[in-house]
């Protein structure tokens, strides 16, 4: 194995800008892709002005509730900056929460507790200013439920004797145990999707494509060497054509999973996205088997090339991974034959890793045409 690795250096030395940069691609695309499809994500959000004429606990938790609303992006300003931002169509619409609107809340009072303004071009009024009045409505709600409680503890002499703040806190846990305001209906039989509105790509789902294709162009080495003719001197060696190129397998794919390791510990810290290292050293077995076995069947290196291209983007497409669709494409007989399965569901057996572990076992098995 010594002198595998002496004789890779050496090839190496001519090639390495090109083997550092398909090495590095899959970890460098997925970082540049995710980080503009955030800032594009970002710049899409619909601009909303906020005036605070007060600065309480129920203002707070209205801003937050505000604030995490998906596609808002809020901004807190005074009214004379925000009216003006607003004729210059800077932002979408302004929302002023006026004076006293804590304790209009309580008592049980909702006239003029906000304001809106709009311009002749918001696009999203209606449905931030229903969105916000819905929020205030639950506050209302839970002021009155309070009164009414405190009413029926007078009326029948209770001992309890709530707190008002008491019971607006035990609504609001009530409310997120029993899940009152959010639920999720799935039909039979039908999987649920998963809740996942972070990002508009996944990141393991852009890695495992751009890995896929970079695997596919480094294992472009097995074309050069079969085309080779120092190949002609295994004959007079101690290694057979298939040892050698076993070897180099082996070498080419203990490198890959190592800059896979660093890419999974660099997505960890920039992301918080982890995954299981199970997973990802049988994603990276079963596609360096699939780009060497591939690549055993070409003798054009552009072919080959062309040919990957084309393998990856139906594989990328048809899984789900760049065009999260339910479509004629995407659906269940792909999923067998998904090479990005074992990276994201973590399902190691189906069609592909069986043809897989087949057509080794072919090539491994297969008579040599020569042998030292």
């Amino acid at each position: 194995m010594k002198q595998i690795i002496t004789t890779r250096l050496m090839h190496w030395k001519k090639q390495w800008i090109s083997l550092v940069f398909w090495l590095l691609f899959p970890l460098i695309a997925t970082i540049s892709l995710t980080m503009i499809t955030d800032t594009v994500q970002e710049d899409s959000k619909v601009p909303v002005g906020i005036v605070l004429e007060e600065e309480t606990a129920a203002v707070k938790e209205l801003t937050e509730e505000i604030k995490a609303a998906p596609f808002i992006r809020m901004e807190i300003l005074p009214e004379d900056e925000a009216l003006h931002n607003l004729e210059k169509h800077e932002l979408d619409s302004v929302f002023i929460i006026h004076e006293d609107f804590e304790e209009n809340i309580q008592q049980d009072n909702r006239t003029r507790l906000i304001t809106g303004y709009q311009s002749d071009l918001s696009l999203a009024y209606s449905p931030v200013k229903e969105m916000i009045i819905s929020y205030v409505q639950q506050e209302t709600g839970r002021a009155k439920a309070a009164f009414t409680v405190k009413q029926l503890e007078q009326q029948y002499n209770g001992q309890e004797n709530w707190a008002y703040e008491e019971i607006i806190a035990k609504s609001k846990s009530i409310q997120q145990e029993e899940n009152l305001l959010q639920t999720d209906l799935s039909f039979l039989e039908t999987p649920e999707a998963a809740d996942d509105t972070s990002k508009l790509f996944p990141v393991w789902a852009l890695w495992g494509v751009f890995s896929f294709l970079s695997t596919l162009l480094v294992f472009d080495w097995v074309i050069k060497e079969k085309r080779s003719k120092a190949i002609l001197r295994l004959a007079f060696s101690r290694w057979s054509l298939k040892s050698y190129l076993l070897q180099n397998f082996m070498l080419y794919m203990v490198i890959l999973f190592a800059f896979d390791l660093a890419a999974a510990g660099a997505f960890y810290v920039m992301f918080n996205e982890w995954i299981s290292p199970v997973n990802l050293l049988v994603y990276r077995i079963l596609t360096s088997m699939a780009a060497f076995l591939f690549a055993n069947l070409f003798k054009n290196q552009f072919i080959y090339y062309t040919v990957s291209f084309a393998f990856v983007l139906v594989a990328a497409i048809g899984s789900g991974a760049l065009l999260p669709l339910e479509s004629a494409i995407q659906s269940k007989w792909f999923d067998s034959i998904n090479p990005l399965a074992p990276l994201l569901s973590g399902e190691y057996i189906n069609i592909w890793s069986v043809f897989m572990l087949l057509f080794a076992a072919a090539w491994l098995f297969r008579k040599e045409k020569f042998h030292a």
